[in-house]
Formats: structure tokens, sequence, C-alpha cells
């Protein structure tokens, strides 16, 4: 059903769309399958749709389930109704046996023995005759009754006494006799429902006997009857067998089984209750009831078919009526959507006539003017951000002209103007004294630049005339103050200065030293001025780290004459001729500790180390190469300037990693060869001249070395001593000598320069184990 009706929605809506393409004015908008009066509308549409069929889907449910509630309550109710009506049935039966039971007329009749033929017998069964009678006359319909005295062996029935063993077997007897319960309905193989009470009735465990009686089944299954709209009732006793059958299920008495058992499943956790089964492919509602007195189960069959009739017209209606709610509401939707839009369908048309953009055609107006509004947005951040930066590149380039001297008078008062606050300008430079041991890297320099840019910026913003700008890693800021006298100027800059340092010390952990220049009056003076606080910032190299050194503060009239650490390069020079590479570590760093803690000026310091370097290039082979490599990418002049307002440690890494490392790498390359051409040689003596008294003295001679120093370079590069290696050769000769010739041992040892034979027979045996003769026989044997 669902699904019709949501077929049946989707003509409704395509009809719809045409409908409202007539109504609204721009046909080409409406058109579009992604605008947003479009979706807006249908958003409405969809929303009450699922509301409403969501709530009316409830509805049924609730409706249904209500109705079938109340059908189980009222086929409840009539079950209970039917149950005790059979019951009080029962008990009016055992109400009435159990007075009789009570009469004396029963009890003196039980201690009678009819087996013998008495008068007095006669007059005792006559007395009992018209109680039985009565209850014969009983509403519920006696069909028999008889008594039964187990104690004097006889039966009476339909008014005739028997004896017991005419009318039960040995095994009936016993059953009687081991009857559990004192009274007891069961149902006979007739049909009918007997009743059976033992008596006396006051003393269950010593009876002498029972009463029996029957009623007709048909009064119970008359009170069982009822409509066919009201379906079908039953019993079922303790062992679950049906007490009477049910007309109209008796070709499906398979499926009927199977709902019993259910039911004996079922009352063991409650002892009632219902549920819902397939009988002959119709659904039915099963009730059950079980009696707490006789053990039974009584047991309602109703079909539902009724119920969902009822419960179909109610769907249908519900449905009937959610369409009506939805025609009403897609009325009001269609009217309020307009309205809604209207505003934004101006603010598109507003849009899309002041944009080149296309792409309205396949969106909808709230994302096309959203895009729009976006990029507006976007390009006016990026606008604003380009011009903050142009800003600040055009005041650092005219900065950096004017600190070097390349602007006019009329340009520089033409940017800065006549500004009345400065009375006397200076120009401050700050530089980072070294990275050593602060856990930056060279490559952070940069970034340590701009933040050290940045402090300076916040820090003197009320002095600072102009932004600070970097010239050769270094901060050049132009000052401005409002004294006139110099000594409050110097106070104020050095206030700041001081507060510079602490701070570029608590944030990024790093020493500066700022070098500041003499005042002046008119800031085109600011060339002037940079170049002095430049001077000055260079001579912190003989004032240690963290300086704030003022140009005025220096006197060069008074600058001693410097005498160059020549001592200290010549034993630098030596260390690196010979390739120790420690030597010349320990040398160098004397050298600039020398020169940077010395009395001597920047100017010294940039002349000592230019004449060690030309006195190092001259040691190596290829100097022209290494003077072509250091002067190849800038002047040497400038880098030396560079690194020497760095600090000493750079300036002596630098020479090191430059200069002296590839000189001693050439120079140990060099040694290496001779080294191996003075092995060659002296091996080319043993193999020639083994037969003569060959010394290391006399080779050492011959080659103009001295012999210790030949002896290391033999031993590093055979492996073995010069001696040793002589001995070896011999001994090889010797087993030649063996093995190829006829010639005495003291011959051999002759022709070898041993002392005496007996010295050779030793160092052979020592060396291969045998003497030279047993050597001679084994190879004479093989």
């Amino acid at each position: 059903m669902i699904y019709l009706i949501c077929k049946r929605y989707q003509r409704a809506v395509k009809s719809w769309q045409e409908q409202v393409i007539d109504i609204m004015p721009d046909r080409r908008i409406c058109m579009r399958r992604n605008s947003y009066f479009i979706r807006l509308l249908s958003f409405n549409i969809i929303l009450v749709i699922v509301s409403v069929f969501m709530l009316g889907y409830i509805a049924y449910l609730k409706t249904t389930s209500l109705i079938n509630e109340k059908i189980d309550k009222i086929n409840g109710q009539l079950l209970f109704q039917t149950q005790l009506q059979i019951e009080n049935s029962l008990r009016s039966v055992e109400s009435a046996i159990v007075q009789f039971s009570l009469s004396p007329n029963l009890i003196n009749i039980m201690d009678v023995d009819f087996n013998v033929i008495k008068y007095e017998n006669y007059l005792e069964l006559k007395s009992l005759l018209p109680e039985i009678n009565t209850l014969y006359s009983h509403d519920s319909g006696f069909s028999y009754f008889e008594i039964v005295n187990l104690n004097k062996g006889w039966v009476l029935r339909n008014g005739g006494v028997l004896a017991i063993q005419e009318v039960y077997s040995p095994d009936e007897i016993r059953r009687i006799k081991e009857g559990a319960s004192s009274s007891i309905w069961s149902r006979v193989d007739n049909g009918n429902f007997e009743y059976t009470l033992k008596v006396p009735f006051s003393s269950f465990d010593q009876f002498n006997g029972v009463v029996r009686a029957r009623i007709p089944g048909n009064e119970i299954y008359h009170v069982l009857a009822t409509g066919k709209d009201m379906g079908e009732m039953t019993l079922i006793d303790a062992n679950g067998s049906v007490i009477r059958g049910l007309i109209q299920f008796k070709s499906i008495q398979d499926e009927l089984a199977d709902a019993v058992q259910k039911v004996q499943r079922d009352i063991q956790i409650e002892p009632e209750g219902s549920f819902l089964t397939k009988l002959n492919g119709d659904e039915y509602s099963v009730i059950y009831r079980k009696s707490a007195k006789y053990g039974w189960t009584y047991l309602s069959v109703v079909s539902t078919l009724e119920t969902n009739s009822t419960s179909r017209f109610i769907g249908f209606f519900i449905v009937i009526t959610s369409f009506v709610v939805i025609s009403v509401i897609f009325v009001f939707s269609l009217f309020g959507a307009r309205k809604l839009y209207s505003p934004i369908k101006r603010l598109f048309h507003l849009v899309v006539s002041n944009s080149d953009d296309n792409s309205h055609a396949r969106s909808n107006e709230l994302d096309f003017i959203n895009k729009k509004i976006r990029m507006f947005l976007q390009d006016s951040q990026r606008l604003k951000a380009q011009l903050g930066i142009k800003a600040n590149e055009l005041n650092d380039f005219f900065a950096f002209k004017l600190f070097q001297g390349e602007l006019k008078q009329t340009e520089i008062e033409s940017k800065l103007g006549i500004d009345m606050r400065w009375e006397q300008y200076c120009v401050m430079t700050v530089q980072i004294d070294t990275l050593e041991g602060t856990g930056y890297r060279k490559t952070d320099l940069d970034l340590l630049l701009f933040a050290v840019k940045n402090m300076l910026g916040e820090l003197a913003a009320e002095l600072s005339v102009l932004r600070p700008v970097i010239i050769n890693n270094v901060q050049v800021l132009l000052i401005g103050t409002p004294h006139k006298n110099v000594e409050v100027m110097k106070e104020d800059v050095y206030l700041l200065s001081r507060s510079i340092q602490q701070a570029v010390k608590q944030y990024l952990k790093l020493q500066v030293s700022i070098g500041i220049s003499d005042p002046f009056f008119k800031s085109y003076e600011a060339s002037d001025g940079y170049h002095k606080a430049a001077d000055a910032l260079k001579l912190r190299m003989t004032h240690g780290r963290e300086a704030i050194l003022y140009i005025s503060d220096f006197d060069e009239t008074e600058a001693v004459k410097a005498k160059y650490p020549a001592l200290i390069a010549k034993d630098l020079n030596d260390a690196i001729k010979f390739g120790d590479k420690e030597q010349t570590k320990h040398f160098l760093h004397n050298f600039i500790a020398e020169i940077f803690s010395g009395p001597y000026s920047y100017k010294d310091c940039h002349k000592f180390i230019f004449l060690l370097l030309m006195d190092m290039i001259k040691l190596s082979n290829n100097s022209d190469e290494m003077f072509i490599r250091l002067f190849k990418e800038k002047p040497l002049f400038d880098y030396l300037d560079q690194l020497l307002q760095n600090s000493g440690h750079d300036v002596e890494v630098w020479i090191y990693d430059t200069v002296i490392e590839p000189m001693i790498t050439e120079t140990l390359a060099r040694n290496e060869t001779r080294h191996r051409n003075i092995t060659k040689t002296l091996i080319q003596f043993i193999h020639e001249e083994y037969d003569t008294d060959l010394t290391l003295e006399a080779c050492a001679s011959r080659l103009h070395f001295n012999p210790n120093y030949l002896g290391q370079i033999f031993r590093k590069e055979s492996g073995s001593g010069f001696n040793d290696y002589l001995s070896q050769y011999r001994l090889i000769i010797s087993k030649k000598m063996l093995a190829e010739t006829d010639y005495q041992v003291q011959e051999i040892a002759e022709n070898l320069r041993f002392s005496n034979s007996q010295n050779f027979i030793r160092y052979f045996k020592k060396m291969e184990g045998i003497t030279p003769r047993q050597y001679r026989e084994n190879l004479m044997k093989s």
C-alpha cells in the first residue's frame, strides 16, 4: 500500500512542477532542477509527507493494537465466564455428594455386611434409598450413582446390592484402594464425567469405601459451545488430552495438536495467556486459562479475520485523511515558499548581473551567492595581506637605501617629513654573537633574524623612526629622541639596548651585541650613522659577548702598533707540513685566541688572518687552485669581515674546514705515495742483495733517510720489520736450494750470510718445524 502511495506522489510532483513553471514569473530560474525554490518547496513537501505518513502509520499500528487487545480481553472474559459456569456446576455436584456422605444413614450402612441376608440389612438399605433418589433429582442430572464398600465387599448400584467381585476386577479394586485423592473428577469413555469421593469423608487415611456419581458430558459441552463469530472452546486435561474436540478444526487436527502443545508449554510459565497461530492457512487467536482447582486448561480459538478487516478499513481511512492533509499543506507551502524565495531571487539576480561566472546554471542560488561572497572575502584578505607586505617591503627598501647613502636629501625629507618629535637621531646595530652551544643550527639563522627584528620593532616602537632592516645579518634601526641633551639620549638608548638583550636572551636563549653611532640632528645623516654603528659593532671581538658599544668611546689615535704572532703561525705551518691534525687544531686555536684577546683592533685582526691565509696557501702544491677557490664566491675581505663580526670560533672553524683540512689531506696523500715507493725500493734491495751483508742502515744511507724513520715506513706498509722480511726471504731461497741443488747445509748457510750453520739450522727448524736435512729427505721421498 505504501509503495502505491509513493508512486502516486511521484506523478503528482511532476504535475506540480509543470504548474509551478507556469506560476513563477522567471521561467529560466524555476526550470532549473537545482533551483533553491524547488529545493525549498520539495523539502517542505517531503517533510510533510514523511511526517503525515509516519503519524498515520503509528496511529494505524496503535489502533490495530488496541482493537486486538480489546478483542483478546473480551474473549478472555468470555473464557473466564465459561470456566466459572462449568466449575460452579461441578462444585454443586461435589457439595451434594459430600452432604450425602455425611448423612447418618450412609455412615450406618457402611458398617452393614449386605453379603449376609438379614431383614435388618434391608431396613437399613430402605432408609438410604430416599436420599439416593434425592441425588438423582439434582440439577446436574445424575446419570449414574453407586456406593462401594471396600471393607464389607459389596456395591450398591441402581437400588441393588452386588458383591464387589461381581462388579470390579481385583486390579480395579486395588486401584480404588490406592487412590491418592479424597475426591477426583475424571472423564469416562462414553464422554460422561465421573466424580469419586472416599467415605467416610472426615477420615481420609482410614476410608471404608467410595461414592461415585456421573453426570452427562452434554451438560458441559453445551456450556463450551459458542457462536461462530466467537470461535470455539474446549478443555484440556492435566495429561494434555483434549476433552472435547473442536468441530471446526476436525480436518486440521495436526495443526491443532501443535497449538495444544504450545499451550501446554506456555502454561508451565503463565497460567493464562494468548498467542496467534495459523490454522488451515488462516490466522487465529488462541486464548487459554488453567484451572487451579481441577488442573484442566480452558482453550478458546477465535479467527482474526474480522479484526484484520477492521484494521484494513482503519488504514484506508488514515491514508485518505493523509492525502487530504498533504494536499492542503502543499497549497500553503507553495505560496509560503514563493514569499520566502522572493528576496533570495532578487539578490541572486543582482549577483548574476555583476558576474561573468556561468556556473550559476549548475548550482542553486544560495550556493552561488555563498561562493561569490567567499571569493570576495578571500580576494579582500589576499589584497590586504599583499598591500601590507608591499608596504613593509617599501619601508625596508627605503631604510636600506637610506643607510647605504643612496637617497637624496629631498627624497628623505619627502618620505619622513619634518617630525617635530625628534630632536636627535642615532643608528643602532644589533647582531647575534654566536649560535655555538645554543641548540640552533646555521639553517635557523634567517628565522632567528626575523624573530629578533620583530622584537626590535616592538621594544623600540616609541623611539624608532623607521622599521628595523637586516643588512648583512645585522639588524639596523634608526632611533629618534625628543631630548637635546646627549647624555640623556645615551641613557635612553642604553636602557633600550639592555631591554633588547634581555628579551632576546629570555625568549630565544641567544646573546646579542649592540653598536651605537654618534648622535646627529638630520635624518639624511643616517648613512654616516650606520657606518659608525657598524664599526662600533666590529669592536665587540675585543670586548666579549653581549657588549653595548658606542663609537664615541673609541679613539683611533690611541691604537697600539700591532705585532704579528709569527711564532704561533710558524708552528701552525709546521704542523700542516707533517699532516698532524691534532697539532694543527691546537696551534690554530692559539693563534685565534691570541689575536682576539690581545690589544689588537678590528683592522689588525683582519690583516693578521689574511696574512695567515697567504702563508698557508704558499705551503700547498696547488696554491693557485686554492687561491682561486677562496676568491670564487665573494671577495675574501668581505667574507672575513662577515666572519669577524660573528665570533672567533666561526673564524677558526672556517679556516680549518676551508683551508687547513684540504691541505692536510693533500699532504697525507702525497706522503702515502712516497711511502709506498720507499717500501717498494727496500723490497727490491732485499730480493737482489739477499746474499750480501744487507742492513737497514745501509739502505737508509743510500736513500738519504733516517734509519728509524725508514723502518717505521717499511713496517707500516709491509706489515713486518726490515730484518724479519729479509730473514723470511732468505728462508724461501734456502728451501729452493735444498730442493734444486746438491749444496751442503753449511754451504747454503754461508751463501745466505748466516754466521754459522748451527744458527741457520736452528732458524730453519723454528720456522718449518724440521731441520734442513729432514726437509731435503722428505722432498726426495715424495
